[in-house]
């Protein structure tokens, strides 16, 4: 296995990261201060080296600029929410050093490692693995267009089945077992309440996560959503942020 040094604050973040890698990678934790990276870099030599931080800080430049001039043979990746971190990458050759943005599918993940150290993707078997990997999510909605615009937002991340009515979807599920279903809530004939009820009532079906999709914005109509239980919902117009943030937070550790 090749080693990581995975770099970051040693909270939930840092431990979800290494939960996803530690199947493909040797990993070592390690806190951020210049000192301590120092030392382990010298340690363990790691092959790629990952930043878990949320902003950039004094000391983020200070470590890059320490590993360009001692390591720069070490690729380096970023995972973040600022914009900020696309500046670090003056420091490297683009092929040395990129960023990814939270959240993250732990398939992208695994991919974006592999590619800076330098495994194509198309000859590599463990990137093949990890797409095996992919989430199976049913979108249900009776709006082609939809259908269409959420599937190309997703599909890079998760294995997407369409569904155009609730009985589709309920007749699709036994062969897709998807692991999430993101319903419309005001469909045309079997709406999604009716749907989800007659899921909860069959037992190969009952413990999917459904989040609802709905156009509905007033309290009431909100409450009514929710009454139902599902594990979320989500307005519409999606956001492709929220849906992901969604997907991963209920699906427990899949993504960062």
């Amino acid at each position: 296995m090749k080693k990581v040094l995975l770099v970051g604050e040693l909270g939930e973040i840092a431990r979800s990261l290494n939960e996803c890698l530690a199947d493909d990678f040797q990993v070592q934790l390690c806190s951020k201060q210049p000192e301590n990276v120092q030392a382990m870099v010298k340690i363990i030599k790691p092959e790629l080296i990952i930043i878990c931080q949320i902003g950039v800080e004094k000391v983020d430049n200070v470590l890059l600029m320490w590993l360009h001039e001692k390591y720069s043979r070490i690729p380096v990746l970023a995972i973040t929410t600022s914009d900020k971190w696309k500046q670090c990458r003056d420091f490297y050759k683009r092929e040395m050093f990129d960023v990814l943005f939270r959240p993250v599918a732990k398939n992208e993940l695994l991919k974006k490692c592999y590619e800076l150290l330098g495994v194509k993707s198309g000859n590599n078997t463990e990137c093949k693995t990890a797409d095996k990997q992919k989430k199976k999510i049913m979108i249900v909605d009776d709006s082609a267009l939809l259908l269409r615009s959420m599937k190309s937002m997703l599909e890079k991340y998760y294995d997407i089945s369409l569904a155009k009515s609730g009985e589709q979807a309920l007749n699709m599920i036994p062969r897709e077992k998807p692991d999430l279903i993101l319903l419309d809530y005001e469909m045309d004939g079997m709406d999604g309440k009716s749907t989800f009820e007659t899921m909860k009532g069959n037992k190969s079906m009952r413990f999917i996560p459904v989040v609802f999709l709905t156009s509905v914005t007033d309290r009431r109509s909100i409450y009514s959503v929710l009454k139902s239980r599902p594990e979320g919902y989500i307005l519409k117009p999606p956001d492709e942020e929220r849906i992901r943030e969604t997907i991963e937070g209920i699906l427990g550790g899949k993504g960062i």
